[in-house]
């Protein structure tokens, strides 16, 4: 059973979420390309994010498309992340299973099991919030929902996140390929940057629309 945090534990959590090519034609998952965080303001209003690429030849798209970034490798990030957490005491909240399944392939037993009593997979919580409320109309269902009809149906008042085209995991092997031949943002195309900048907007997006779920969820639970 997936208990929610409090509103307070949410607050102060991390919210991540993953960039990549998923899973191959023989189902086995591939390692991402980036995460993107985004850490609450304590007030409840607005935070910071930041990405992180696990791409050594990345450092162009480090370098142009979003100043708040780095380069480091998959467990050198949760290395430091395990840190962060342990000592702020806080959680790492995702939605869906999919960053647990990535964390549990790519870390080692050690890092994981430390890691693991502070995952938070926020999405059998905004199921069961979202039926509760009936937040999809009578008769329809959470099941099946994306990110995306989530966040439209808990906040129609507020403009979608940003989409992309021709979706995130084309464009980083497109922006893999960019890496390759160019070594500087500035050799890149139009083209090739405005993949590098959607990418980074597209994931943002992502983040914040994960915190402002939870933050509507741990409230509503908090009642």
């Amino acid at each position: 059973m997936h208990n929610p945090l409090s509103p307070t534990e949410y607050r102060k959590a991390i919210f991540i979420d993953f960039e990549g090519e998923g899973r191959n034609k023989a189902r086995e998952i591939k390692l991402p390309h980036m995460a993107g965080e985004f850490t609450p303001n304590q007030a409840g209003k607005g935070g910071k994010y930041h990405a992180t690429y696990f791409r050594e030849n990345w450092d162009p798209v480090k370098n142009g498309a979003c100043s708040a970034s780095s380069v480091l490798e998959f467990s050198e990030y949760f290395d430091d992340l395990a840190l962060r957490l342990e000592s702020e005491d806080s959680f790492l909240v995702f939605w869906s299973i999919h960053e647990e399944t990535v964390m549990k392939e790519f870390l080692s037993d050690a890092l994981f099991k430390r890691l693991k009593p502070r995952l938070h997979n926020l999405h059998p919580i905004g199921r069961r919030y979202a039926n509760r409320r009936k937040v999809f109309g009578q008769g329809s269902g959470s099941r099946g929902r994306s990110l995306e009809e989530f966040f439209e149906a808990l906040y129609r008042k507020r403009y979608p996140m940003p989409p992309i085209t021709p979706g995130p995991a084309e464009v980083c092997r497109r922006l893999d390929t960019a890496c390759d031949r160019n070594k500087k943002w500035k050799s890149f195309s139009g083209v090739q940057k405005k993949y590098a900048r959607d990418l980074f907007a597209y994931n943002k997006g992502d983040c914040q629309s994960t915190w402002l779920i939870a933050k509507k969820v741990g409230n509503f639970y908090a009642l």
